[in-house]
């Protein structure tokens, strides 16, 4: 009894990872699942930042508890950012909904850009005001100078800056619907255009099938034409090119005496 209990917690625990394993999420929905992936190194890439900066080394209990709040504020704003795009997974391969999917992609990257700024910015100047008020200024000159002040308007600023994203991504994709549109307009024109040349051409070649004498005569008056303007062009020009004009002319003309035992004249 205690055998099969435990069994049963073991498929418990193990069934739900094989589960996912079996549904090849990470093969069918492969966009999604890599920058899911790449929102939850937000951290490493916050930590690597302190430790190439020496915070970790000064050895004050007030610079590393506000770079280990700041990681764990960029950890939080990657699993958030890792969820968005897990929940609004893009489909691969579906033919004719890779519009749907390319509008779902811009969303996507729109609410997680908007999202991850708005966390990393918000709580990150709320935890340099709360540890390191007096840096403040120092802090700010060593990110970058065009950062007019670190203040709770600049935390708040954050907060406006992922709500423009967000508009400025519903503003992009409603654009977006009538620029599509006119492309898949222009399209269907340039292949009805190439569909009605290919007509002309297909109607075009049964003409000359149907009366194949009097185009192989057409042809011959045009390569002795061809090769009398070339022999006058020689009389008259000096250079190469019109002896380039003449062998082909007369290149042509032998081209017709070998073709000419294939047609029924």
């Amino acid at each position: 009894m205690a055998d099969i209990q435990e069994k049963q917690k073991g498929q418990g625990i193990v069934k739900p990872y094989l589960s996912f394993i079996d549904t090849n999420v990470l093969f069918k929905k492969p966009v999604s699942c890599l920058l899911a992936i790449i929102s939850l190194l937000l951290p490493i890439a916050a930590l690597s930042l302190f430790l190439s900066s020496g915070v970790f080394r000064m050895g004050e209990a007030k610079y590393i508890a506000a770079s280990v709040l700041i990681i764990l504020i960029f950890a939080f704003a990657g699993v958030f950012g890792a969820l968005i795009w897990w929940h609004r997974r893009i489909n691969r391969d579906d033919g004719v909904e890779w519009y749907k999917n390319f509008r779902r992609f811009i969303q996507t990257s729109g609410e997680w850009i908007a999202t991850v700024t708005a966390i990393i910015v918000f709580f990150s100047v709320i935890t340099l005001i709360i540890f390191l008020s007096n840096e403040l200024h120092e802090i700010r000159r060593s990110i970058s100078s065009s950062i007019p002040n670190i203040d709770i308007l600049t935390a708040f600023y954050g907060i406006i800056a992922g709500f423009i994203i967000i508009i400025a991504t519903k503003i992009l994709l409603f654009l977006l619907d009538p620029v599509i549109w006119l492309i898949k307009q222009i399209w269907k024109l340039i292949v009805r255009i190439v569909l009605f040349f290919y007509r002309c051409v297909v109607s075009f070649s049964g003409t000359i099938e149907k009366n194949t004498s009097f185009w192989i005569g057409v042809t011959w008056i045009l390569a002795g034409f061809a090769v009398i303007a070339c022999l006058s062009f020689c009389y008259l020009f000096e250079g190469i090119a019109p002896v380039i004009g003449l062998t082909a002319s007369l290149a042509f003309m032998g081209y017709l005496l070998f073709k000419r035992k294939h047609y029924d004249v």
